[in-house]
């Protein structure tokens, strides 16, 4: 759904819902009826019109209708005696989390500004982060800027997606590895 169907919903949702209990407080039964019949109207119309997209709406040939994004995950890392706590996130994290990929995941832009990117990854180990596109394999791969010799288990990177689209971002560090799938606009 599109974000501006989706904000359109959302607002029918609340307003039908404040409209309910108002009625419900009223509290007589030629009321209650009215207030089942609304219920019943009300989510037929949340069907019809937020439901999700149908075949019969027209899909671009050659696009994926999805990306299969990488859902985010919101925990802290463990502590690192080097560095301030760090919060609870959206991270991106690996099953053994081992690696952890933060600051505004989830929130990836295209073009030469970049997207900072903080890494968790075992103590002392050489980071790697290599991506491509999923729905455009002619696309230049990502490009990832890492300062060397971070001795800790952080590291700072920014990483520069050359287009927009569905991505999968692979990041290696030791045997540890990471992979996730995002969309950037």
């Amino acid at each position: 759904m599109d974000p501006t169907r989706q904000t359109v919903c959302a607002i029918m949702a609340l307003r039908r819902a404040a409209h309910l209990k108002r009625s419900a407080a009223v509290g007589n039964e030629k009321e209650a009826l009215m207030l089942n019949r609304r219920v019943v109207g009300g989510v037929i119309w949340l069907f019809a019109f937020c439901g999700p997209k149908t075949a019969s709406q027209q899909i671009v040939a050659g696009t994926p209708s999805r990306c299969p994004a990488t859902e985010l995950v919101r925990a802290e890392p463990a502590r690192d005696p080097n560095a301030d706590p760090f919060e609870m996130g959206p991270w991106y994290i690996n099953a053994d989390r081992s690696m952890w990929a933060g600051w505004g995941a989830g929130h990836w832009v295209s073009g030469p500004k970049g997207n900072k990117v903080l890494w968790i990854r075992p103590q002392g180990t050489d980071l790697t982060v290599t991506g491509h596109r999923l729905d455009d394999n002619e696309a230049a791969p990502l490009k990832a800027d890492i300062p060397c010799c971070y001795p800790t288990g952080f590291q700072a990177s920014r990483v520069y997606f050359p287009t927009s689209g569905c991505w999968e971002v692979t990041a290696k560090a030791g045997r540890s590895e990471l992979t996730f799938v995002t969309k950037v606009s």
